[in-house]
């Protein structure tokens, strides 16, 4: 539950410079996204022989507007929200998804996404409780009739619940945070960047320390 949502965000991989036991600091306060990221601004300048001897080096490129180096690192997501979400976060073009399908899975029973101005006891809740019950009464007659899921699925609203795997480099998510946090958003994913955001300030604080 996030934010009111009955939605879910996991981290599920992030890159990071290979090997990893080879590039540890004596803090071990740098996680290797950023030592990848600190080899690849230094490649620049021939300098990747001072990996690590200059305290805030990824900031300061940030500041300068440096921001390409960053691109070297990615982390992917599982993320499990309505369609209605999953609409909005694949415009996101400089990313990778893979999608739960309804085309070659059923939807067994009813699985799906209540924005909190919708829940039970609130105005129009019964209402939007009643549709969504529907909807699935009709896909399910329309399976028992024999029609193909990928056909019956037509009749299936946007609150389903789907799952949706996510991968963004450091830079493109910077942007996607800083865009989907406004308070202009879909509350829903307002919800998820935020999650995304207080993941990724705890996994590469040198990036995403300053949103």
């Amino acid at each position: 539950m996030i934010d009111g949502y009955n939605i879910e965000v996991r981290l599920l991989a992030i890159t990071g410079l290979w090997p990893p036991e080879a590039h540890v600091d004596e803090e071990r306060s740098t996680p290797p996204s950023e030592w990848l990221i600190e080899y690849a601004g230094r490649l620049c300048w021939d300098t990747t022989d001072k990996l690590g001897t200059t305290p805030r080096r990824i900031e300061s490129w940030l500041e300068f507007g440096h921001e390409s180096v960053i691109e070297h690192a990615s982390a992917t997501f599982h993320i499990r929200a309505s369609r209605v979400l999953t609409h909005e976060l694949v415009r996101h073009r400089l990313a990778s998804y893979s999608q739960r399908s309804q085309r070659y899975v059923r939807e067994s029973e009813p699985r799906y996404v209540t924005p909190p101005e919708l829940t039970a006891g609130q105005l129009g809740g019964d209402v939007f409780e009643k549709a969504i019950l529907d909807a699935w009464g009709a896909y399910t007659k329309l399976l028992h009739l024999g029609i193909k899921p990928e056909i019956a699925r037509y009749v299936l609203p946007n609150a389903c619940e789907t799952q949706i795997v996510m991968t963004m480099n450091f830079r493109e998510l910077r942007h996607f945070i800083k865009l989907r946090t406004s308070k202009r958003s879909l509350p829903e994913m307002r919800a998820v960047a935020g999650e995304m955001k207080r993941i990724m300030k705890e996994q590469s604080p040198r990036v995403f320390g300053d949103l």
